[in-house]
């Protein structure tokens, strides 16, 4: 993440969001004056009678506890820091979670001041409106300012320093990625920066990809000439892992990787597996009985599909799903070099319509994710987890290449990433993948909830599922 200096639109902003709390107050205040009629906003100057002195008091205390709060948790949180190189999503689950601490802090402030004389509908409206608003606020924003830098505006010259291979490898990346608003005006080596006399400040922001050449000298000449220096430690996709910054004996360092649960972790997410499993397999008890006699109407063969899977370590175990298919369906995929060919251009899965291993009403059953339920039995046995990467068929783990070791990692899942975000409706296997070493890289407790929740509408929608 880059630092920047404060500018006027991060402070307009920050001005905006104790406005648009104390709006909310405002908002809050009446609504409560006119429903039960207490007065929240008694302690301003108004006409008519004089509100209760002691409840006035209190309400000008929570919005000042509010605001004042706001104040510190935004400053922790860095909220008004530049977000160039933040991706919208990422910046937006942040953002979401500032807002959460906030609400959690002014509660617990309105408590420990015993703040009786609240109203309880005036506490749950103030504090939820103050959080669509700031988000409205924060994501307009960030669309606009994408949208003006995307076009031109609100750009940021850049020096780039390193040798000209990398600088010309770095400015391709900042061309493409436009919506950071960088604009490379100069690239140099790192001895030229060293031995100038002088420098062109026709620049604001410095990237130094550190190589050969007198990066030392480099660096010390221009953050003594006021010079916001960037250090590149190197050119790769830190997206694919967890990264920390932080010094050691005064020195900057970078970590990468890392990323895993703790122990206390792991018994936290398997006690929600056991949990979520029995409670699932017993209120869906009655639709898993009506599929399994469906499947028995629809063709001859067994009721359950079962298959061997890699799990956590490399682990070979037996996935369990209602049969969709005819009984030798893996048998006419492997034996049919053309179908196979379509199956792995198709990200492992053939075109919708155009499976012919699948029986009357499969099609169904699978777009509904039924077939998936025996699968709870596996999140049961500690073979897979409820949310995790989708397990991978053994034969096809090379085809994962260097990062096969990364998604053995884990323990696969009944849903992830993937499954919330349109399925088999992206064809891209690279995209499909990414979702999964971003379920690996953000994993835990928290995300699995989130992940869970979004799987019930995507189910019900049922959307890119064939």
């Amino acid at each position: 993440m880059l630092k920047e200096k404060a500018t006027a639109f991060n402070e307009l902003s920050r001005v905006t969001d104790l406005g648009l709390i104390a709006a909310s107050f405002a908002v809050a205040a009446t609504v409560c004056e006119k429903v039960n009629g207490v007065e929240p906003l008694g302690w301003l100057p108004r006409f008519g009678g004089a509100a209760d002195p002691d409840a006035s008091t209190e309400y000008a205390l929570l919005l000042l506890i509010g605001l004042f709060s706001w104040l510190g948790v935004s400053q922790f949180r860095k909220t008004y820091r530049s977000h160039r190189t933040d991706r919208f999503w990422s910046l937006l689950r942040t953002h979401t979670s500032t807002q959460l601490l906030w609400v959690i802090i002014t509660a617990a402030c309105a408590f420990l001041f015993k703040l009786h004389y609240l109203s309880r509908l005036f506490f749950i409206m103030f504090l939820p409106l103050s959080m669509i608003l700031l988000s409205v606020r924060q994501t307009g924003s960030m669309i606009v300012l994408h949208f003006l830098r995307a076009r031109g505006f609100n750009l940021r010259s850049v020096l780039l320093v390193g040798d000209p291979d990398r600088s010309r490898q770095f400015a391709e990346i900042i061309r493409r990625e436009s919506r950071a608003g960088f604009k490379v005006v100069a690239q140099m080596n790192a001895d030229e920066v060293a031995s100038a006399e002088s420098l062109d400040s026709d620049f604001d922001e410095v990237f130094l990809l550190p190589g050969e050449g007198d990066f030392e000298g480099a660096l010390l000449k221009l953050v003594l000439r006021g010079k916001q220096v960037h250090l590149v430690t190197g050119i790769l996709d830190a997206t694919l892992f967890k990264t920390s910054f932080d010094e050691f004996a005064g020195i900057p360092i970078v970590s990468v990787g890392g990323s895993g649960l703790s122990q206390i972790q792991r018994a936290a997410k398997r006690l929600l597996d056991v949990v979520g499993s029995v409670v699932l397999l017993i209120l869906l008890s009655p639709l898993l009985l009506l599929a399994a006699l469906l499947v028995k109407i629809m063709s001859t063969g067994p009721i359950l599909f079962s298959q061997d899977r890699l799990g956590e370590g490399g682990r070979r175990f037996r996935i369990y799903k209602f049969r969709t298919m005819f009984q030798d369906a893996e048998e006419r995929l492997y034996g049919d070099p053309l179908l196979y060919q379509k199956y792995v251009q198709n990200n492992f899965k053939l075109p919708n319509g155009e499976d012919p291993r699948i029986v009357r009403g499969g099609s169904f059953m699978r777009s509904a994710s039924i077939d998936e339920l025996p699968q709870l039995f596996n999140v049961l046995t500690g073979d897979m987890s409820l949310v995790g990467p989708r397990p991978v068929v053994p034969r096809e783990i090379e085809k994962y290449g260097d990062y096969g070791l990364l998604f053995l990692s884990v323990k696969p899942g009944l849903t992830g990433y993937w499954q919330i975000n349109g399925r088999s409706e992206i064809s891209d296997y690279s995209q499909r993948t990414a979702f999964d070493i971003g379920y690996i890289r953000d994993q835990s407790l928290s995300t699995d909830v989130d992940i869970l929740l979004k799987t019930i509408p995507a189910v019900l929608r049922r959307k890119g599922a064939h």
